[in-house]
């Protein structure tokens, strides 16, 4: 878990505004997230994986600004320390599952964590292509590219997404050892297992038509 230091504040959005096809997202949106884990719920189109984007610096908002560690997450040395697995950020399909890994190590320095390449069963598909897996496989790939750095500050959307038993039984030891800020969102409660979950209940920022 994160030792909060003082006053410091993680993650910040301040007074984010962000259109998707001429449609608010999020109109002066501002929350300060300090706990180490998070839990993001709502129902679709209320823009939860637009928040995992935003506080990963992969899209930028339209106004207001996001900071990790007080610091802009649009800056290469913050996006060192963010690592996100989302339905949005595609793996390129041309590399197998081996030079994908490879790539991600060299990227980052780091190494890959046997223990947790045996756990989700991806050492037998090494030299598959990333087009070629399946749903959860891919899913367990994308997980792993995003944590195998232990970046600080984790994004996950709906990480269970297509993963077995076995697959979720990892994940879940996974998220309860990791020492970093870790933001959910999800329609399920994968994290409300871990103490001290703070619960953020996103609504669309437009009604359905009727």
């Amino acid at each position: 878990m994160i030792k909060q230091q003082g006053s410091l504040r993680l993650l910040v959005f301040e007074k984010i505004s962000h259109y998707y096809q001429n449609r608010c997202v999020f109109d002066d949106f501002c929350i300060e997230i300090n706990e180490p884990r998070v839990l993001i719920s709502g129902p679709n189109g209320s823009g939860k994986t637009t928040l995992l984007m935003l506080a990963a610096g992969l899209i930028t908002p339209d106004a207001g600004k996001v900071s990790f560690n007080q610091q802009s997450v649009l800056t290469t040395e913050s996006k060192k320390h963010i690592g996100i697995s989302a339905s949005k950020v595609a793996l390129p399909g041309f590399l197998t599952v081996a030079e994908l890994l490879d790539f991600h190590q060299r990227q980052f320095n780091c190494e890959p964590n046997e223990h947790w390449l045996t756990q989700f069963g991806l050492k037998q598909y090494w030299h598959t292509k990333v087009d070629n897996l399946s749903l959860g496989n891919y899913k367990k790939l994308s997980l792993l590219t995003a944590v195998m750095h232990q970046p600080k500050l984790l994004l996950l959307d709906e990480p269970a997404n297509g993963l077995d038993d076995k697959a979720r039984l990892a994940l879940n030891l996974l998220l309860s050892d990791y020492p970093g800020q870790v933001i959910i969102a999800s329609h399920e409660a994968i994290a409300a297992e871990h103490q001290q979950v703070r619960q953020i209940q996103l609504q669309r920022s437009e009604p359905d038509p009727v």
